[in-house]
Protein backbone atom coordinates (compact mmCIF):
# COMPACT_ATOMS: atom_id res chain seq x y z
CA UNK A 1 0.00 0.00 0.00
CA UNK A 2 1.28 3.10 -1.33
CA UNK A 3 1.78 6.02 1.86
CA UNK A 4 1.06 9.36 1.74
CA UNK A 5 4.84 10.53 2.10
CA UNK A 6 5.22 8.11 -1.06
CA UNK A 7 2.89 10.22 -2.78
CA UNK A 8 4.38 13.59 -1.43
CA UNK A 9 8.34 12.59 -2.66
CA UNK A 10 6.74 11.53 -5.70
CA UNK A 11 5.07 14.34 -6.91
CA UNK A 12 8.04 16.26 -5.29
CA UNK A 13 10.28 14.37 -8.07
CA UNK A 14 8.08 15.08 -10.54
CA UNK A 15 7.98 18.91 -9.79
CA UNK A 16 11.50 18.72 -10.04
CA UNK A 17 12.24 17.33 -12.91
CA UNK A 18 9.66 18.93 -14.70
CA UNK A 19 11.25 22.59 -13.38
CA UNK A 20 14.42 20.74 -14.85
CA UNK A 21 12.91 20.88 -18.19
CA UNK A 22 11.21 24.22 -18.44
CA UNK A 23 14.75 25.66 -17.59
CA UNK A 24 15.60 23.92 -20.98
CA UNK A 25 12.66 25.44 -22.86
CA UNK A 26 13.40 29.21 -24.91
CA UNK A 27 11.81 32.08 -23.50
CA UNK A 28 9.57 32.84 -25.97
CA UNK A 29 8.05 29.19 -25.37
CA UNK A 30 8.00 29.48 -22.02
CA UNK A 31 5.94 32.09 -21.37
CA UNK A 32 3.31 29.88 -23.10
CA UNK A 33 4.07 27.02 -21.17
CA UNK A 34 3.78 28.89 -17.84
CA UNK A 35 0.37 30.25 -18.55
CA UNK A 36 -0.23 26.62 -19.35
CA UNK A 37 0.57 25.01 -16.04
CA UNK A 38 -1.16 27.84 -14.47
CA UNK A 39 -4.44 26.89 -16.10
CA UNK A 40 -4.09 23.07 -15.48
CA UNK A 41 -3.49 23.47 -11.46
CA UNK A 42 -6.09 25.67 -11.51
CA UNK A 43 -8.57 23.84 -13.38
CA UNK A 44 -8.03 20.97 -11.17
CA UNK A 45 -8.03 22.81 -8.44
CA UNK A 46 -11.45 24.39 -9.18
CA UNK A 47 -12.88 21.23 -10.19
CA UNK A 48 -11.64 19.76 -6.72
CA UNK A 49 -13.46 22.15 -4.89
CA UNK A 50 -16.55 22.33 -7.15
CA UNK A 51 -17.35 19.00 -6.38
CA UNK A 52 -16.41 19.66 -3.05
CA UNK A 53 -19.01 22.49 -3.28
CA UNK A 54 -16.84 25.22 -2.42
CA UNK A 55 -16.14 28.89 -3.98
CA UNK A 56 -13.24 29.06 -6.64
CA UNK A 57 -10.92 31.49 -5.75
CA UNK A 58 -9.38 29.71 -3.28
CA UNK A 59 -8.46 27.30 -5.76
CA UNK A 60 -6.91 29.88 -7.89
CA UNK A 61 -5.00 31.28 -4.52
CA UNK A 62 -3.64 28.00 -3.71
CA UNK A 63 -2.77 27.01 -7.52
CA UNK A 64 -0.50 29.98 -6.67
CA UNK A 65 1.21 28.68 -3.60
CA UNK A 66 1.81 25.35 -5.27
CA UNK A 67 3.66 26.57 -8.43
CA UNK A 68 5.32 29.84 -6.43
CA UNK A 69 8.52 29.68 -4.47
CA UNK A 70 6.87 28.66 -1.38
CA UNK A 71 5.35 25.60 -3.49
CA UNK A 72 7.73 23.73 -6.21
CA UNK A 73 8.99 26.81 -7.65
CA UNK A 74 7.98 25.72 -11.08
CA UNK A 75 7.34 29.17 -12.61
CA UNK A 76 10.08 32.12 -11.76
CA UNK A 77 8.89 34.72 -14.31
CA UNK A 78 6.80 36.37 -12.14
CA UNK A 79 6.72 39.62 -13.72
CA UNK A 80 4.78 37.87 -16.57
CA UNK A 81 1.73 36.88 -14.20
CA UNK A 82 1.95 39.77 -12.37
CA UNK A 83 1.37 41.59 -16.17
CA UNK A 84 -1.64 39.70 -16.75
CA UNK A 85 -3.10 39.99 -13.19
CA UNK A 86 -2.79 43.81 -13.89
CA UNK A 87 -5.01 43.45 -16.76
CA UNK A 88 -7.29 41.14 -15.05
CA UNK A 89 -7.63 43.98 -12.26
CA UNK A 90 -8.59 46.52 -15.08
CA UNK A 91 -11.07 44.02 -16.81
CA UNK A 92 -13.03 42.93 -12.95
CA UNK A 93 -13.36 46.53 -12.67
CA UNK A 94 -14.41 47.56 -16.26
CA UNK A 95 -17.03 45.22 -16.28
CA UNK A 96 -18.30 46.62 -12.57
CA UNK A 97 -18.77 49.91 -13.84
CA UNK A 98 -20.86 48.58 -16.82
CA UNK A 99 -23.32 47.57 -13.98
CA UNK A 100 -22.96 51.09 -12.64
CA UNK A 101 -24.24 54.81 -13.25
CA UNK A 102 -23.34 57.77 -12.64
CA UNK A 103 -26.57 58.54 -10.93
CA UNK A 104 -26.60 55.19 -9.51
CA UNK A 105 -23.51 56.15 -7.53
CA UNK A 106 -23.89 59.58 -7.25
CA UNK A 107 -27.00 58.05 -4.92
CA UNK A 108 -24.24 56.30 -2.27
CA UNK A 109 -21.56 58.57 -2.60
CA UNK A 110 -21.97 60.78 0.32
CA UNK A 111 -22.69 57.65 2.66
CA UNK A 112 -19.58 55.67 0.72
CA UNK A 113 -17.21 59.06 1.41
CA UNK A 114 -17.81 59.23 5.41
CA UNK A 115 -17.83 55.31 5.71
CA UNK A 116 -14.65 54.37 3.88
CA UNK A 117 -13.19 57.30 6.23
CA UNK A 118 -14.37 56.31 9.26
CA UNK A 119 -13.54 52.59 8.38
CA UNK A 120 -9.63 53.38 7.16
CA UNK A 121 -9.00 55.53 10.13
CA UNK A 122 -10.47 53.55 13.05
CA UNK A 123 -8.75 50.01 11.34
CA UNK A 124 -5.49 51.91 11.21
CA UNK A 125 -5.03 53.03 14.67
CA UNK A 126 -6.40 49.31 15.80
CA UNK A 127 -3.87 47.68 13.27
CA UNK A 128 -0.87 50.56 14.12
CA UNK A 129 -1.58 49.67 18.09
CA UNK A 130 -1.14 45.93 17.60
CA UNK A 131 1.94 45.98 15.25
CA UNK A 132 4.05 48.17 17.73
CA UNK A 133 2.91 45.26 20.67
CA UNK A 134 4.63 43.13 17.97
CA UNK A 135 7.68 45.36 17.77
CA UNK A 136 7.56 46.66 14.74
CA UNK A 137 8.91 50.34 14.04
CA UNK A 138 6.59 53.50 13.84
CA UNK A 139 7.03 54.09 10.35
CA UNK A 140 6.68 50.49 9.09
CA UNK A 141 3.44 50.08 12.16
CA UNK A 142 1.88 52.89 10.04
CA UNK A 143 2.56 51.99 6.55
CA UNK A 144 1.11 48.54 7.69
CA UNK A 145 -1.95 49.78 9.56
CA UNK A 146 -2.98 51.72 6.56
CA UNK A 147 -2.20 48.72 4.21
CA UNK A 148 -4.33 46.26 6.44
CA UNK A 149 -7.47 48.99 6.06
CA UNK A 150 -7.77 48.59 2.24
CA UNK A 151 -10.12 46.04 0.91
CA UNK A 152 -9.89 44.08 -2.34
CA UNK A 153 -12.28 45.99 -5.21
CA UNK A 154 -11.06 42.97 -7.13
CA UNK A 155 -12.31 40.09 -5.05
CA UNK A 156 -15.73 41.32 -4.36
CA UNK A 157 -16.14 42.69 -7.38
CA UNK A 158 -15.72 39.23 -8.69
CA UNK A 159 -17.66 37.36 -6.23
CA UNK A 160 -20.88 39.84 -6.80
CA UNK A 161 -20.76 39.69 -10.14
CA UNK A 162 -20.92 35.50 -10.02
CA UNK A 163 -23.87 36.00 -7.18
CA UNK A 164 -25.65 38.24 -10.05
CA UNK A 165 -25.66 40.78 -7.28
CA UNK A 166 -23.79 44.16 -8.57
CA UNK A 167 -26.93 45.69 -9.44
CA UNK A 168 -27.76 45.77 -5.75
CA UNK A 169 -28.13 48.15 -3.06
CA UNK A 170 -25.35 46.85 -0.98
CA UNK A 171 -23.27 46.31 -3.75
CA UNK A 172 -23.50 49.59 -4.85
CA UNK A 173 -22.86 50.88 -1.18
CA UNK A 174 -19.57 48.18 -1.27
CA UNK A 175 -18.11 49.30 -4.37
CA UNK A 176 -18.71 52.99 -3.57
CA UNK A 177 -16.81 52.66 -0.23
CA UNK A 178 -13.91 50.72 -2.03
CA UNK A 179 -13.08 53.22 -4.85
CA UNK A 180 -12.78 55.85 -1.27
CA UNK A 181 -10.87 53.29 -0.35
CA UNK A 182 -9.00 53.68 -3.47
CA UNK A 183 -8.17 56.99 -3.46
CA UNK A 184 -7.03 56.85 0.24
CA UNK A 185 -4.00 54.44 -1.43
CA UNK A 186 -3.29 56.82 -4.52
CA UNK A 187 -2.45 59.29 -1.64
CA UNK A 188 -0.97 56.98 0.86
CA UNK A 189 1.69 55.62 -2.09
CA UNK A 190 2.17 58.88 -2.86
CA UNK A 191 3.54 59.92 0.89
CA UNK A 192 6.15 57.10 0.76
CA UNK A 193 8.22 59.18 -2.28
CA UNK A 194 6.80 62.87 -1.38
CA UNK A 195 6.34 64.82 1.12
CA UNK A 196 2.25 65.72 2.05
CA UNK A 197 1.13 69.06 1.30
CA UNK A 198 -2.34 70.35 1.09
CA UNK A 199 -1.25 71.40 -2.96
CA UNK A 200 -0.71 67.31 -3.51
CA UNK A 201 -3.92 66.38 -2.84
CA UNK A 202 -5.75 69.16 -4.28
CA UNK A 203 -3.72 68.34 -7.50
CA UNK A 204 -4.70 64.50 -7.06
CA UNK A 205 -8.63 65.76 -6.70
CA UNK A 206 -8.06 68.02 -10.07
CA UNK A 207 -6.57 64.22 -11.50
CA UNK A 208 -10.02 62.52 -10.60
CA UNK A 209 -11.98 65.70 -12.35
CA UNK A 210 -10.31 65.53 -15.39
CA UNK A 211 -10.90 62.02 -15.98
CA UNK A 212 -14.44 62.79 -14.80
CA UNK A 213 -14.45 65.68 -17.44
CA UNK A 214 -13.26 63.38 -20.15
CA UNK A 215 -15.75 60.71 -19.62
CA UNK A 216 -18.89 63.46 -19.58
CA UNK A 217 -17.43 64.87 -22.58
CA UNK A 218 -17.14 61.51 -24.65
CA UNK A 219 -20.39 60.89 -23.60
CA UNK A 220 -22.14 63.73 -24.64
CA UNK A 221 -19.68 64.10 -28.30
CA UNK A 222 -19.41 61.06 -29.96
CA UNK A 223 -20.04 58.00 -27.67
CA UNK A 224 -23.93 57.12 -28.89
CA UNK A 225 -23.00 57.03 -32.27
CA UNK A 226 -20.00 55.77 -32.34
CA UNK A 227 -21.20 52.81 -30.34
CA UNK A 228 -24.00 52.59 -32.70
CA UNK A 229 -21.68 52.00 -35.48
CA UNK A 230 -20.00 49.60 -33.78
CA UNK A 231 -22.39 47.51 -33.14
CA UNK A 232 -22.95 46.51 -36.25
CA UNK A 233 -20.60 43.93 -36.05
CA UNK A 234 -20.11 42.14 -32.77
CA UNK A 235 -16.22 41.57 -33.72
CA UNK A 236 -16.53 45.62 -33.49
CA UNK A 237 -18.20 46.11 -30.94
CA UNK A 238 -15.57 44.02 -28.66
CA UNK A 239 -12.79 46.50 -30.19
CA UNK A 240 -14.55 49.39 -29.37
CA UNK A 241 -15.39 48.79 -26.15
CA UNK A 242 -11.52 47.24 -25.19
CA UNK A 243 -10.77 50.90 -26.94
CA UNK A 244 -12.78 52.80 -23.94
CA UNK A 245 -11.24 50.78 -21.34
CA UNK A 246 -7.42 51.33 -22.23
CA UNK A 247 -8.49 55.03 -23.13
CA UNK A 248 -9.35 55.56 -19.77
CA UNK A 249 -6.42 53.21 -18.71
CA UNK A 250 -4.21 54.75 -20.40
CA UNK A 251 -5.20 58.48 -18.86
CA UNK A 252 -4.70 57.28 -15.39
CA UNK A 253 -1.52 55.82 -15.44
CA UNK A 254 -0.45 58.99 -17.72
CA UNK A 255 -1.82 60.92 -14.49
CA UNK A 256 -0.30 59.10 -12.03
CA UNK A 257 -3.32 57.42 -10.60
CA UNK A 258 -4.13 53.84 -10.09
CA UNK A 259 -5.38 51.97 -13.73
CA UNK A 260 -8.32 50.57 -11.59
CA UNK A 261 -9.86 54.20 -11.52
CA UNK A 262 -9.77 54.55 -15.18
CA UNK A 263 -10.89 51.60 -15.56
CA UNK A 264 -13.71 51.86 -13.90
CA UNK A 265 -14.64 54.96 -14.80
CA UNK A 266 -14.24 53.25 -18.65
CA UNK A 267 -16.37 51.24 -17.47
CA UNK A 268 -19.04 54.21 -16.06
CA UNK A 269 -18.88 55.77 -19.28
CA UNK A 270 -20.18 52.83 -21.04
CA UNK A 271 -23.33 52.03 -18.45
CA UNK A 272 -25.27 54.57 -19.91
CA UNK A 273 -24.72 52.75 -23.53
CA UNK A 274 -28.01 51.06 -24.86
CA UNK A 275 -25.32 48.22 -25.75
CA UNK A 276 -24.12 47.64 -22.42
CA UNK A 277 -25.48 43.99 -21.47
CA UNK A 278 -23.59 42.89 -25.36
CA UNK A 279 -20.39 44.73 -23.68
CA UNK A 280 -20.61 42.96 -20.70
CA UNK A 281 -20.98 39.51 -22.41
CA UNK A 282 -18.39 39.73 -24.90
CA UNK A 283 -15.87 40.95 -22.38
CA UNK A 284 -16.97 38.41 -19.47
CA UNK A 285 -14.52 35.91 -20.82
CA UNK A 286 -11.69 37.73 -20.73
CA UNK A 287 -12.46 39.19 -17.34
CA UNK A 288 -12.66 35.66 -16.32
CA UNK A 289 -8.91 34.26 -17.79
CA UNK A 290 -7.46 37.75 -15.99
CA UNK A 291 -8.65 37.81 -12.91
CA UNK A 292 -7.39 33.59 -12.49
CA UNK A 293 -4.34 34.96 -13.23
CA UNK A 294 -4.37 38.13 -10.54
CA UNK A 295 -5.76 35.09 -7.89
CA UNK A 296 -2.63 32.62 -8.98
CA UNK A 297 -0.38 36.07 -8.62
CA UNK A 298 -1.15 36.26 -4.92
CA UNK A 299 -0.79 32.76 -3.95
CA UNK A 300 2.95 33.44 -5.41
CA UNK A 301 3.96 36.45 -3.60
CA UNK A 302 4.82 34.37 -0.68
CA UNK A 303 8.05 33.33 -0.14
CA UNK A 304 7.77 31.71 3.59
CA UNK A 305 6.01 32.00 6.53
CA UNK A 306 7.63 31.58 10.24
CA UNK A 307 5.84 30.77 13.86
CA UNK A 308 5.67 34.48 14.62
CA UNK A 309 4.09 35.87 11.80
CA UNK A 310 1.36 32.88 12.41
CA UNK A 311 1.35 34.48 16.18
CA UNK A 312 0.53 37.77 14.63
CA UNK A 313 -1.72 36.44 11.82
CA UNK A 314 -4.76 35.93 14.63
CA UNK A 315 -5.14 39.94 15.87
CA UNK A 316 -4.65 40.84 12.16
CA UNK A 317 -7.53 38.51 11.28
CA UNK A 318 -9.83 39.61 14.22
CA UNK A 319 -9.56 43.01 12.89
CA UNK A 320 -9.92 42.02 9.49
CA UNK A 321 -12.94 39.11 10.20
CA UNK A 322 -14.68 41.27 12.91
CA UNK A 323 -13.84 44.81 13.65
CA UNK A 324 -13.66 46.37 10.41
CA UNK A 325 -16.75 44.79 9.25
CA UNK A 326 -18.70 46.50 12.55
CA UNK A 327 -17.26 48.95 12.13
CA UNK A 328 -18.96 49.45 8.62
CA UNK A 329 -21.97 48.01 9.31
CA UNK A 330 -22.39 50.49 12.52
CA UNK A 331 -21.65 53.75 10.14
CA UNK A 332 -24.14 52.51 7.95
CA UNK A 333 -26.58 51.50 10.33
CA UNK A 334 -25.91 55.00 11.77
CA UNK A 335 -27.09 56.72 7.98
CA UNK A 336 -30.36 54.98 8.51
CA UNK A 337 -29.64 51.60 6.26
CA UNK A 338 -31.01 48.46 7.75
CA UNK A 339 -29.30 46.21 9.64
CA UNK A 340 -29.15 43.61 7.12
CA UNK A 341 -28.21 45.71 4.33
CA UNK A 342 -25.46 47.19 6.82
CA UNK A 343 -23.74 43.89 7.94
CA UNK A 344 -24.17 42.94 3.57
CA UNK A 345 -22.00 45.52 3.23
CA UNK A 346 -19.70 45.15 6.02
CA UNK A 347 -18.67 41.96 5.95
CA UNK A 348 -17.75 42.49 2.29
CA UNK A 349 -14.57 43.88 3.80
CA UNK A 350 -12.69 41.10 5.66
CA UNK A 351 -9.86 40.78 2.90
CA UNK A 352 -6.49 43.19 2.04
CA UNK A 353 -6.53 44.84 -0.62
CA UNK A 354 -4.47 44.40 -4.46
CA UNK A 355 -3.54 48.31 -3.56
CA UNK A 356 -2.09 46.56 0.39
CA UNK A 357 0.15 44.53 -1.68
CA UNK A 358 1.42 47.40 -4.12
CA UNK A 359 1.69 49.60 -1.27
CA UNK A 360 3.78 47.25 0.48
CA UNK A 361 6.24 46.57 -2.33
CA UNK A 362 6.72 50.04 -2.89
CA UNK A 363 7.37 50.28 0.89
CA UNK A 364 10.08 47.23 0.75
CA UNK A 365 11.69 48.39 -2.46
CA UNK A 366 12.91 51.86 -0.69
CA UNK A 367 13.48 50.15 2.15
CA UNK A 368 10.72 51.65 4.56
CA UNK A 369 9.30 48.50 5.54
CA UNK A 370 11.22 44.72 6.11
CA UNK A 371 11.00 41.32 4.52
CA UNK A 372 9.19 39.98 7.60
CA UNK A 373 6.57 43.01 7.47
CA UNK A 374 6.11 41.92 3.98
CA UNK A 375 5.56 38.54 4.05
CA UNK A 376 2.90 39.13 7.26
CA UNK A 377 1.05 41.16 4.95
CA UNK A 378 1.64 38.74 1.78
CA UNK A 379 0.34 35.87 4.40
CA UNK A 380 -2.24 37.96 5.80
CA UNK A 381 -3.60 38.59 2.24
CA UNK A 382 -3.81 35.16 1.21
CA UNK A 383 -5.95 33.80 3.61
CA UNK A 384 -8.36 36.68 3.97
CA UNK A 385 -9.02 36.50 0.22
CA UNK A 386 -9.50 33.07 0.34
CA UNK A 387 -11.41 33.24 3.17
CA UNK A 388 -13.70 36.21 1.89
CA UNK A 389 -16.89 33.94 0.06
CA UNK A 390 -17.09 32.50 3.51
CA UNK A 391 -16.85 35.76 5.74
CA UNK A 392 -19.73 36.90 3.24
CA UNK A 393 -21.65 34.69 4.98
CA UNK A 394 -21.62 35.60 8.60
CA UNK A 395 -23.76 38.45 7.52
CA UNK A 396 -26.99 36.20 7.96
CA UNK A 397 -26.62 34.48 11.13
CA UNK A 398 -25.38 37.80 12.71
CA UNK A 399 -28.23 39.80 11.17
CA UNK A 400 -31.19 38.54 14.19
CA UNK A 401 -28.36 39.44 17.20
CA UNK A 402 -27.34 43.06 15.51
CA UNK A 403 -31.01 43.79 15.13
CA UNK A 404 -31.76 43.15 18.74
CA UNK A 405 -28.32 45.17 19.58
CA UNK A 406 -29.80 48.31 17.41
CA UNK A 407 -33.59 48.30 18.61
CA UNK A 408 -31.97 49.23 21.82
CA UNK A 409 -30.41 52.05 20.12
CA UNK A 410 -33.48 52.66 18.18
CA UNK A 411 -31.68 54.46 15.02
CA UNK A 412 -34.72 54.14 12.05
CA UNK A 413 -34.45 52.31 9.06
CA UNK A 414 -35.38 55.36 6.46
CA UNK A 415 -32.99 54.32 3.53
CA UNK A 416 -34.99 51.08 2.48
CA UNK A 417 -38.57 52.12 3.42
CA UNK A 418 -41.05 49.27 2.04
CA UNK A 419 -43.82 50.54 0.19
CA UNK A 420 -46.84 50.71 2.32
CA UNK A 421 -49.78 48.36 0.07
CA UNK A 422 -53.12 49.14 -0.28
CA UNK A 423 -56.18 46.37 -0.20
CA UNK A 424 -55.46 42.34 -0.56
CA UNK A 425 -52.83 41.29 -2.14
CA UNK A 426 -53.81 37.50 -3.74
CA UNK A 427 -50.12 37.58 -5.88
CA UNK A 428 -46.58 37.32 -5.05
CA UNK A 429 -44.06 38.57 -7.67
CA UNK A 430 -40.41 37.69 -6.69
CA UNK A 431 -38.21 39.22 -9.28
CA UNK A 432 -39.72 42.19 -11.72
CA UNK A 433 -36.69 42.24 -14.40
CA UNK A 434 -37.21 40.68 -17.42
CA UNK A 435 -39.79 38.23 -17.38
CA UNK A 436 -41.26 39.73 -14.51
CA UNK A 437 -42.31 42.69 -16.28
CA UNK A 438 -43.77 40.87 -18.86
CA UNK A 439 -45.67 39.27 -16.37
CA UNK A 440 -46.83 42.95 -14.36
CA UNK A 441 -47.55 43.80 -18.07
CA UNK A 442 -50.19 41.14 -18.33
CA UNK A 443 -51.53 41.33 -15.40
CA UNK A 444 -51.87 45.49 -15.19
CA UNK A 445 -55.72 44.78 -14.65
CA UNK A 446 -55.15 43.70 -11.12
CA UNK A 447 -52.03 44.95 -10.71
CA UNK A 448 -53.33 46.59 -7.25
CA UNK A 449 -54.07 42.81 -6.30
CA UNK A 450 -50.07 42.08 -6.82
CA UNK A 451 -47.33 42.60 -4.07
CA UNK A 452 -43.50 42.23 -5.90
CA UNK A 453 -40.44 41.53 -3.98
CA UNK A 454 -37.08 42.39 -5.57
CA UNK A 455 -33.22 43.45 -4.82
CA UNK A 456 -32.58 46.10 -7.31
CA UNK A 457 -33.57 48.85 -5.83
CA UNK A 458 -33.78 50.49 -9.51
CA UNK A 459 -36.69 48.31 -10.10
CA UNK A 460 -38.54 49.35 -7.08
CA UNK A 461 -38.05 52.95 -8.06
CA UNK A 462 -39.66 52.36 -11.18
CA UNK A 463 -42.31 50.23 -9.79
CA UNK A 464 -43.14 52.82 -6.85
CA UNK A 465 -43.74 55.92 -10.31
CA UNK A 466 -46.02 53.69 -11.75
CA UNK A 467 -47.92 53.22 -8.06
CA UNK A 468 -47.80 49.10 -8.06
CA UNK A 469 -46.78 47.83 -4.65
CA UNK A 470 -43.59 46.71 -3.88
CA UNK A 471 -41.19 45.91 -1.55
CA UNK A 472 -37.13 46.08 -1.39
CA UNK A 473 -35.38 42.55 -0.01
CA UNK A 474 -33.54 39.64 -0.66
CA UNK A 475 -35.13 36.37 -0.54
CA UNK A 476 -32.45 34.81 1.44
CA UNK A 477 -32.91 36.60 4.18
CA UNK A 478 -35.48 34.78 6.53
CA UNK A 479 -37.19 38.08 7.85
CA UNK A 480 -38.62 38.72 4.67
CA UNK A 481 -40.55 35.30 3.99
CA UNK A 482 -42.08 35.74 7.65
CA UNK A 483 -42.69 39.31 7.38
CA UNK A 484 -44.66 38.34 4.07
CA UNK A 485 -46.17 35.28 5.43
CA UNK A 486 -47.79 37.31 8.76
CA UNK A 487 -49.11 40.49 6.54
CA UNK A 488 -50.01 39.33 3.22
CA UNK A 489 -50.41 34.99 3.26
CA UNK A 490 -54.18 35.05 4.40
CA UNK A 491 -55.16 35.97 0.90
CA UNK A 492 -52.44 34.82 -1.21
CA UNK A 493 -53.38 32.25 -3.97
CA UNK A 494 -50.45 32.51 -6.33
CA UNK A 495 -46.92 33.08 -6.05
CA UNK A 496 -44.32 33.34 -8.73
CA UNK A 497 -40.66 33.39 -9.08
CA UNK A 498 -38.90 35.01 -11.97
CA UNK A 499 -35.51 34.38 -9.51
CA UNK A 500 -33.16 31.63 -11.69
CA UNK A 501 -31.42 30.59 -8.46
CA UNK A 502 -32.25 27.23 -7.36
CA UNK A 503 -31.71 27.35 -3.71
CA UNK A 504 -33.80 30.90 -3.71
CA UNK A 505 -36.85 28.68 -5.26
CA UNK A 506 -36.53 26.13 -3.12
CA UNK A 507 -36.45 28.28 -0.20
CA UNK A 508 -39.59 29.81 -1.44
CA UNK A 509 -41.49 26.73 -1.80
CA UNK A 510 -40.53 25.18 1.24
CA UNK A 511 -41.37 28.24 3.36
CA UNK A 512 -45.09 28.97 1.44
CA UNK A 513 -45.97 24.91 0.81
CA UNK A 514 -45.72 25.00 4.64
CA UNK A 515 -47.54 27.56 5.91
CA UNK A 516 -50.36 27.71 2.88
CA UNK A 517 -50.34 24.47 1.07
CA UNK A 518 -53.28 24.81 -1.29
CA UNK A 519 -51.12 28.17 -2.64
CA UNK A 520 -49.96 27.70 -6.27
CA UNK A 521 -46.48 28.05 -6.54
CA UNK A 522 -44.99 28.56 -10.18
CA UNK A 523 -41.39 28.77 -10.28
CA UNK A 524 -38.64 29.77 -12.54
CA UNK A 525 -35.57 27.54 -13.63
CA UNK A 526 -32.38 27.73 -16.29
CA UNK A 527 -31.86 24.17 -16.49
CA UNK A 528 -33.93 21.27 -16.95
CA UNK A 529 -32.59 19.04 -14.05
CA UNK A 530 -33.06 22.25 -11.54
CA UNK A 531 -36.84 22.07 -13.27
CA UNK A 532 -37.21 18.63 -12.32
CA UNK A 533 -35.97 18.75 -9.12
CA UNK A 534 -38.41 21.62 -8.07
CA UNK A 535 -41.26 19.65 -9.58
CA UNK A 536 -40.04 17.05 -7.37
CA UNK A 537 -39.98 18.99 -4.06
CA UNK A 538 -43.78 19.86 -5.14
CA UNK A 539 -43.70 22.84 -7.48
CA UNK A 540 -47.20 23.61 -9.43
CA UNK A 541 -45.47 24.58 -12.03
CA UNK A 542 -42.32 25.61 -13.54
CA UNK A 543 -40.55 28.05 -16.35
CA UNK A 544 -37.81 26.93 -18.49
CA UNK A 545 -37.17 30.54 -20.39
CA UNK A 546 -35.36 28.57 -23.08
CA UNK A 547 -37.19 25.19 -23.50
CA UNK A 548 -40.48 27.62 -23.93
CA UNK A 549 -38.90 29.70 -26.30
CA UNK A 550 -37.49 27.25 -28.35
CA UNK A 551 -40.85 25.89 -28.55
CA UNK A 552 -42.22 28.58 -29.25
CA UNK A 553 -40.18 29.62 -31.67
CA UNK A 554 -40.54 26.83 -34.06
CA UNK A 555 -43.98 26.49 -34.04
CA UNK A 556 -43.93 30.15 -35.36
CA UNK A 557 -41.44 29.70 -38.26
CA UNK A 558 -43.19 26.59 -39.48
CA UNK A 559 -46.36 28.49 -39.33
CA UNK A 560 -45.69 31.60 -40.56
CA UNK A 561 -44.65 32.83 -44.03
CA UNK A 562 -42.22 35.76 -44.87
CA UNK A 563 -44.74 38.63 -45.26
CA UNK A 564 -46.24 37.24 -42.04
CA UNK A 565 -42.63 37.45 -40.29
CA UNK A 566 -41.89 41.00 -41.62
CA UNK A 567 -45.25 42.09 -39.94
CA UNK A 568 -44.42 39.94 -37.11
CA UNK A 569 -40.82 41.23 -36.53
CA UNK A 570 -42.20 45.11 -36.34
CA UNK A 571 -44.83 44.27 -33.95
CA UNK A 572 -42.07 42.20 -31.81
CA UNK A 573 -39.94 45.47 -31.58
CA UNK A 574 -42.60 47.54 -30.52
CA UNK A 575 -43.23 44.89 -27.72
CA UNK A 576 -40.16 44.90 -26.87
CA UNK A 577 -39.91 48.62 -27.05
CA UNK A 578 -43.05 48.61 -24.83
CA UNK A 579 -41.70 46.23 -22.19
CA UNK A 580 -38.24 48.22 -21.84
CA UNK A 581 -40.38 51.61 -21.52
CA UNK A 582 -42.02 50.06 -18.43
CA UNK A 583 -39.41 50.05 -15.99
CA UNK A 584 -37.05 52.32 -17.65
Amino acid sequence: MITFTEIITTISQSASSLKNVLALIPETQSMLISIGIIIIIAAVLALILRILKQEMIPAYIIAGLVIGPIGFGLIKDTSLISGLAEIGIAFLLFVAGLEMSIKKFKETLGTAAITGIIQVVSVTVVAFFILIAFKFVLVEALILGIAIALSSTVVITKILSDKGELNTLHARLVIGVMLVQDIIAIIALALLTQTLSFSFIVITMLKLLLIGFVAVLLHLTILKPLMKRAASLPELLLITSLAFLFVFVGLAYFLNLSIAIGAFIGGITLANSPYKIEISAKTKALRDFFSVMFFVAIGMLLTAITKEMLILLIPLLIILIIFEPVITAICLRFKGYKTRTSLQVGFSFAQLSEFTLILTITALSIGLISQRAFDVIVLTAVISIAATPYTMRLSRPLSKVFTKVFSLVKIPAHREEDKPTVGKKTVLLFGSHRMGTIFLKQLEKIKHKILVIDFNPDIIKALTRRHIDCIYGDIANPELLYKLEKLYLADIKVIISTIPKIEDNLLILKHFKKAKPRVFVALTAEKVHDALHLYKQGADYVIVPMVISAEQSIDIIKKLSKKQFAKLKHEHINYLQDIHKFLY
